[in-house]
């Protein structure tokens, strides 16, 4: 039986990298741990622990998801709803919180 131990990492799509390194590494303080790509578009990886990453394919041009509130359906193409992070404590997640704000 093949026994999984976590997911890898989970890939995303930005248009913009710079704003999501910005995010990503300058505010989360998330380590930028790879950098890959080929003519067209970049793809890097943050480390979100020492065995989870969250990954970025930049598109130039790719358009946002409209706001939605969490869970809410949608009617047409169906993306993505939501990461939820772990914390350490409590505290940390307040800090974060203060951070987004």
């Amino acid at each position: 039986m093949i026994k999984f131990n976590g997911i890898n990492h989970l890939a995303m799509v930005t248009g913009d990298m710079d704003k999501t390194i910005r995010f990503w590494r300058d505010l989360l303080g998330m380590r930028l741990v790879a950098g890959l790509g080929h003519p067209g578009y970049r793809h890097y990886f943050f480390e979100i622990s020492s065995t989870d990453l969250i990954a970025f394919f930049e598109w130039p041009g790719v358009e946002p998801i409209p706001d939605k509130d969490h869970g809410r359906p949608v009617t047409g193409p169906v993306v993505f709803d939501h990461v939820s992070f772990g914390l350490e404590s409590e505290e940390m997640l307040w800090e974060l919180k203060d951070k987004l704000e």
